[in-house]
């Protein structure tokens, strides 16, 4: 028997009932399970909606009598199955552990795949007693909390489980968003990085081969990718056409686009074959995507060479496409900052992913009133130090998913974010490719006109005089006149194979979100008095400036950062928070990863003043680990760092902040995330 609650004024006498807070219980029959479940399937169903989301299907696995109580099926990610009990709900983890590595049955529920994700759902036993679905329906779209926890792996006894112990409490929107996360396993990442790595060091041999034969060769990749000829310039190129033909696939179906099967001559796919498909991707846009791309393959020589390294890239971009992932994760980044020569110079160290989800979703909390497109869509999202793009890709990823699980379709917004909304500036023209590459893959079915995705000027520029990168924007300009895909700054229309000059409006305090990973590099040799300067790096050494050049590059930028928090010992790092506060709105935020010196060392004294000074509800994360190695959150930096998070306020400050110290390290983007909803509420509690 059930119960449903109703306020004790409205209670008839002599009713069977009992009095608890004001309100009587009367006895009804219960809410079965399978009734649960189908509710929770189609409110499921209605927050994401280009989900299939099945509850209670029988013949849905293969060969089995097994029944999921509700199955989710997300476009281009892997099934993920949802086991549901009331509490105390004995049995649902061994029911949720035996669904691991069942294959779906195609022609029942319109998928294939085998599950490799299984969540253990705990419902409270209030849904249980209520008198009908509709109020069950309210429960649920009222937040009740629900406990899950995640059990990933091949089945039998290889699994593993997230969180270790316990169950994770939240409302069925968070659960959605949890299931979202639960569909790209982290093993399946770890095998894809692992198939891309292999398939660029493949690709790579054969350009190798081809060099020995053409000079032309060599000399026109060194020359697109803008560095000298390395065996890390060759894997560079290879990285980028592997991630054109990923994404190319991904846009197969739509705009008139081929696959790579259609258009390979009798199998085998030639150098002329990819180039005229890509030259009418070209005409619909994705230009940072396939223009440096196409140049990179129409170097090969001879023609031969490129059948061969089309066919490792090729097998190897299907591979990737297979396992589902490439939409949701930065697979070509992870493998490309392994390749950067400069790095020492331009620290472009890797944000991790899972540092990125941490600090995207601190910095864009779940407040509410996120269904509304016109404030997604005024959401304005830059980083000016993007590298490839993990950082900007998670907020997005994560202002998607606002939208979404409040009824919203990101899909339709795309064009719009991509043309006016997401700003991503570096000085690599590789590395922006790919930037451009994740965010288009969000929804790449959607074209767009153009973007904010800009490769930046760095050393000498055409006009005369240098350029600093996107610390030019410390300057008075506003401007930028450098967009994909030419590394001096030219932008592109997007609608043709014509380019024409295109001012970038980058106005000051116009950004809700400042979020960067920024360079580490300092020279102390640009600020007097400074004693350890002859122990410093210069900061503008990279992409092969000259002496002369650099030092020209140092005049200016101590000219730009003369009274602001930057500081020529504290290096690039502070001068990326002085731009961050310069470029973002009043009552923004800005987001930074930071060397762990930054909270105390005598040279960030003016980034932490700045804090105190015009920044409200402060968030510092960092790592309580031995070593310093295991105290980042980006990759190969080998210093211990923080994250920190701010709101832009003018108002008088308290000089108050919440610290956090974690023990290690997330280990996954789920994790991650949980660990941000933990502060989020507990910093809405204090």
């Amino acid at each position: 028997m059930g119960v449903f609650l109703r306020p004790a004024s409205e209670a008839s006498s002599g009713c069977l009932s009992t009095q608890r807070n004001g309100w009587y219980k009367e006895r009804t029959m219960a809410i079965l399970e399978s009734q649960l479940n189908g509710r929770i399937a189609t409110l499921m169903g209605r927050i994401a909606r280009r989900w299939n989301v099945y509850g209670e299907n029988k013949g849905a696995f293969q060969g089995s009598q097994k029944q999921p109580d509700i199955l989710i099926v997300q476009p281009g990610a892997q099934p993920v199955v949802i086991e549901n009990e009331y509490l105390p709900a004995n049995t649902v983890e061994v029911e949720a552990r035996d669904r691991l590595g069942e294959s779906l049955d195609a022609s029942v529920v319109l998928a294939s795949g085998r599950v490799n994700a299984a969540v253990a759902l705990r419902s409270p036993v209030e849904l249980r007693e209520c008198a009908g679905l509709d109020d069950v329906d309210g429960m649920l779209e009222q937040g009740v909390t629900l406990e899950y926890a995640l059990f990933a792996g091949p089945g039998g006894v290889d699994y593993t489980r997230f969180p270790s112990s316990g169950f994770i409490p939240g409302s069925i929107g968070d659960l959605a968003a949890f299931v979202e996360y639960a569909a790209t396993p982290e093993d399946a990442v770890q095998r894809a990085v692992a198939i891309l790595e292999a398939g660029v060091s493949d690709a790579a041999a054969i350009l190798r081969q081809a060099e020995t034969i053409s000079d032309d060769t060599q000399a026109a990749i060194s020359e697109h990718l803008k560095q000298p000829h390395s065996e890390q310039t060759l894997r560079m190129a290879a990285t980028i056409m592997v991630n054109a033909l990923v994404f190319h696939q991904n846009l197969a179906g739509h705009h008139g686009v081929k696959n790579l099967e259609q258009i390979a001559s009798d199998g085998i796919l030639t150098q002329a074959d990819v180039l005229e498909e890509w030259r009418k991707i070209l005409g619909v846009n994705y230009w940072s995507i396939f223009n440096i791309a196409s140049d990179l393959l129409r170097s090969i020589n001879p023609p031969g060479m490129a059948v061969e390294a089309l066919r490792v890239m090729r097998r190897t971009a299907d591979r990737l496409v297979a396992l589902g992932v490439t939409q949701s994760h930065d697979l070509s980044g992870t493998v490309f900052q392994r390749l950067i020569a400069d790095r020492k110079f331009l620290a472009t160290f890797y944000t991790r992913p899972e540092a990125a989800a941490l600090l995207a979703h601190l910095a864009i909390p779940d407040d509410g009133g996120w269904s509304d497109p016109e404030r997604v869509k005024d959401f304005r999202i830059a980083d000016y130090a993007c590298g490839t793009g993990t950082l900007i890709h998670a907020a997005y990823r994560r202002l998607n998913q606002l939208h979404w699980l409040a009824g919203g379709d990101p899909e339709q917004l795309h064009a719009h974010m991509m043309e006016n909304a997401l700003t991503a500036c570096d000085v690599l023209p590789s590395a922006v490719h790919l930037t451009a590459s994740v965010l288009s893959s969000s929804h790449p079915s959607q074209r767009y006109d153009g973007s904010r995705t800009i490769v930046a000027q760095y050393g000498k520029i055409e006009q005369g005089g240098v350029s600093i990168g996107s610390l030019d924007l410390l300057g008075d300009t506003g401007k930028f006149r450098s967009l994909i895909p030419m590394h001096t700054a030219t932008a592109v229309t997007g609608t043709g194979e014509t380019r024409s000059e295109l001012d970038v409006d980058m106005p000051p305090f116009s950004q809700d979100l400042v979020i960067m990973n920024p360079p580490f590099t300092r020279s102390g040799s640009d600020w007097e008095g400074d004693s350890r300067a002859s122990d410093s790096i210069r900061q503008f050494q990279g992409l092969s400036t000259d002496l002369g050049t650099q030092t020209r590059m140092s005049v200016l930028h101590k000219k730009y950062t003369t009274g602001t928090c930057a500081h020529g010992y504290a290096g690039l790092a502070s001068s990326f928070t002085a731009l961050a506060n310069r470029m973002v709105k009043k009552s923004g935020t800005v987001a930074l990863v930071l060397p762990m010196t930054s909270l105390q060392g005598s040279s960030w004294q003016g980034v932490r003043q700045l804090l105190v000074r015009s920044y409200r509800d402060v968030v510092v994360l960092t790592i309580a680990a031995a070593r310093q190695d295991d105290q980042s959150f980006s990759a190969d930096t080998g210093i211990a760092e923080t994250l920190v998070v701010c709101r832009e306020s003018s108002n008088a400050r308290d000089g108050r902040g919440l610290f956090v110290s974690l023990r290690r390290r997330p280990d996954t983007e789920m994790e991650a995330i949980e660990i941000a909803r933990a502060i989020c509420v507990g910093n809405q509690q204090k």
